[in-house]
């Protein structure tokens, strides 16, 4: 079935969620575009409602769109050109995109596992960095407090590149919520006034690593959350580090040191 029409009601609805992040958190419903997020989502057995294809979608596309129809028992559609570039999260997209639910984990309670909390991160590509970052380092868990970009949202999901299905997204989680939700060591990432994150310890046990905005950093609140600060020491003429970068240096340090103590230990 191909479609022209921009008066088409998956036309309209795949657009608000393009639009609008407030569309997909009311609906549950985000848009998973190109070959390898959509081929992440199948894999992971995501609910999927639609798949669309571009009118100059390629072979591989095309092929991939008839296995995710047949493996989400859903029908391929055909867009024109201009509608289906209105709705990709990016400028010429790949070709083909899925229609997918949106996961909506319990909140966790007393949960002895690693997470990252985020305080207000708004740039939706920073915010699917993170979450890659995350995914990447072994943590499995998402906080994110109010302020912080949708993190289903479609820019952001082809962001992180299927780290998402992958991960347990908790949304509206506030600063005072962190220690019932996990019972990992808290640990603020922070541009000055902080330990130098390569001299000191901490705890061998979960961590829930805390990051803040791009502009300001970690609010008070959060701050004040905190049990530990920790800054990542960079040559005087940088002020600080991309928040993405900075999750990547602490997440990473954190992986070091537990595989070096895995075998020291064997």
């Amino acid at each position: 079935m191909r479609i022209s029409s921009t008066d088409n009601p998956l036309v309209r609805r795949l657009r608000r969620y393009a639009e609008s992040a407030r569309a997909c958190r009311e609906d549950g419903r985000s848009i998973a575009e190109g070959l390898h997020l959509v081929e992440a989502a199948v894999a992971a057995r995501v609910p999927i409602s639609a798949v669309v294809v571009s009118e100059e979608a390629s072979d591989d596309a095309r092929q991939l769109a008839r296995h995710t129809a047949d493996t989400a028992g859903t029908r391929v559609v055909e867009f024109a050109r201009s509608l289906y570039d209105s709705i990709a999260p990016v400028e010429h997209g790949s070709g083909v995109l899925a229609e997918i639910a949106i996961a909506r984990p319990p909140r966790p309670r007393g949960l002895r596992s690693d997470a990252i909390f985020l305080d207000a991160i708004q740039d939706p590509g920073n915010a699917g960095t993170l979450l890659r970052t995350a995914a990447a380092a072994g943590v499995r868990h998402v906080a994110a407090a109010t302020g912080t970009a949708f993190l289903w949202a479609p820019k952001v999901l082809r962001a992180a590149m299927g780290a998402h299905f992958g991960l347990a997204i908790h949304e509206d989680v506030s600063p005072d919520a962190l220690a019932s939700a996990f019972t990992g060591e808290r640990l603020a990432a922070v541009a000055d006034a902080g330990d130098d994150h390569f001299e000191v310890g901490w705890s061998d046990g979960p961590t829930v690593w805390m990051f803040g905005s791009e502009g300001r950093g970690l609010s008070d609140r959060a701050l004040g959350c905190a049990q530990r600060r920790l800054r990542i020491p960079v040559e005087g003429a940088v002020e600080s580090l991309n928040v993405a970068a900075a999750a990547a240096v602490c997440l990473f340090e954190q992986r070091r040191r537990r595989l070096g103590a895995k075998t020291q230990g064997l």
